[in-house]
C-alpha cells in the first residue's frame, strides 16, 4: 500500500493512506508529500495523538487528489512590507509552500511563525499579528502595509491583490490602537525578478519609486532599500505637501503679475484703450472764443469752425454777424 507524507515532528512522520487512513512511523529522513509504500501490517493510529495541524490534513488530502507535483508548484508569489519584508510562495490552492524573509527584520518575524500549508491570508494574519506583537504596526497615522501579488495571469494578480487589500484593511482597522494604509498592487513576474536582483521585496521597490518621483529624481532607491514602510510614507507626504505650497507661491506670484499688468494697462491706455488720460481725445481738444462772442472748435488744420451749439447774443438762434429780422 502508497501513502503520502504529510507532517513530520523531530523522529515520526504522518503518512496518509490510499484509503485515507493516518499512520505514524519512522522518520526515515522523509519529505512531507513524499509518497512512500507501506507495510500492511503497519498500525493505524488516531491522527489527533500525534497533534498534527489541520492545515497539513488538508494539505494531505489534497495531495491525494492531484498529486504530490502539482500541489508542490507555486503558483503566486505574494510579498508583504512593514519594515520586515516577507515573501510567499503560494500553491494553486491558495495554500503556503514557503515564506522567506527578504531582510533581517524578516527574519526575526518567520522565527516565531510556522506558516507551511495554511491558508495565504491566515498566514498573512499571523504575520499582522507578529508585527502588532512586535511593535512594527501601531496608531502613527503614517505606518501602513504594502502587498504585492505576482502571478503569469495578470487577472489573477489584480483579483488576489483587491481580496488581500480589502481583507487586511477590514482586519487592521478591527484591532484596537493599530493604524495603517494597506495598499496591495499586481505585478508582473519580471517585476518580481527585478526586485528580487537588488535584494528587495517588488512591494519596496514600488514604495521608493513613489518616493523618487515626489522629488523630481532626486534621491537615489538603493539609499533607501533598508528604511521601513512608515519612514518613506512620511518622506512622501513631506514632500507632496512642499510641492503643493510650492505650486500655491507660484499662483500668488502668476496673479500678481497679471494683476500688476492690468493696472499697468489702465494707466497707459484707459478704459478706452485709447492712449491718453482715459478719455476721447476729440473731448479733450480747447474752444476757442472768436471776438464776436462766438464759440468756436479747433479742427483738424489747425483752423477753427463755429460751434454750432452756441446761439447768438440776441437769442435769435442765428449764427454770424448778419442783421436781425424785424
Amino acid at each position: 500500500m502508497k501513502g503520502i507524507v504529510v507532517d513530520i515532528k523531530n523522529q515520526d512522520s504522518v503518512v496518509m493512506t490510499e484509503d485515507g487512513q493516518f499512520t505514524k512511523m519512522k522518520n526515515n529522513q522523509y519529505e512531507i508529500g513524499q509518497s512512500i509504500v507501506l507495510k500492511e501490517q503497519k498500525a493505524r493510529i488516531n491522527i489527533s495523538r500525534f497533534a498534527a495541524t489541520v492545515a497539513s490534513i488538508a494539505a494531505a488530502m489534497m495531495i491525494c487528489t492531484i498529486g504530490a507535483a502539482a500541489y508542490y508548484i507555486p503558483t503566486d508569489y505574494v510579498s508583504l512590507d512593514v519594515n520586515p519584508s516577507i515573501e510567499y510562495a503560494v500553491n494553486r490552492f491558495d495554500r503556503i509552500l514557503k515564506a522567506e524573509a527578504i531582510n533581517d527584520d524578516g527574519e526575526e518575524i518567520l522565527a516565531t511563525l510556522h506558516l507551511s500549508n495554511m491558508k495565504l491570508e491566515d498566514a498573512v494574519l499571523e504575520t499582522l499579528n507578529q508585527l502588532i506583537l512586535e511593535g512594527y504596526l501601531t496608531d502613527d497615522p503614517d505606518g501602513g502595509v504594502v502587498i504585492t501579488t505576482s502571478n503569469d495571469d495578470m487577472d489573477a494578480a489584480e483579483l488576489l491583490a483587491q481580496r488581500l487589500e480589502e481583507n487586511i484593511q477590514q482586519y487592521l482597522d478591527k484591532q484596537p490602537g493599530i493604524v495603517a494604509e494597506v495598499d496591495a498592487e499586481a505585478i508582473e513576474p519580471a517585476r518580481r525578478e527585478e526586485a528580487m536582483e537588488m535584494g528587495i521585496s517588488p512591494g519596496k521597490l514600488n514604495l521608493v519609486e513613489k518616493l523618487q518621483a515626489s522629488t523630481d529624481g532626486a534621491i537615489v532607491i538603493e539609499d533607501w532599500v533598508g528604511v521601513s514602510v512608515k519612514e518613506i510614507n512620511q518622506a512622501i507626504k513631506t514632500n507632496r505637501v512642499q510641492e503643493k505650497e510650492e505650486e500655491r507661491e507660484a499662483n500668488q506670484t502668476s496673479d500678481g503679475a497679471i494683476e500688476l499688468f492690468q493696472n499697468q494697462n489702465e494707466n497707459t491706455f484707459g478704459f478706452s484703450g485709447e492712449k491718453g488720460n482715459g478719455t476721447n481725445p476729440e473731448k479733450n481738444k480747447p474752444e476757442l472764443t472768436t471776438e464776436s462772442g462766438i464759440t468756436e472748435a479747433p479742427i483738424e488744420n489747425g483752423s477753427t469752425k463755429p460751434d454750432k451749439s452756441e446761439k447768438t447774443n440776441n437769442g435769435n438762434g442765428s449764427h454770424g454777424n448778419g442783421p436781425s429780422k424785424n
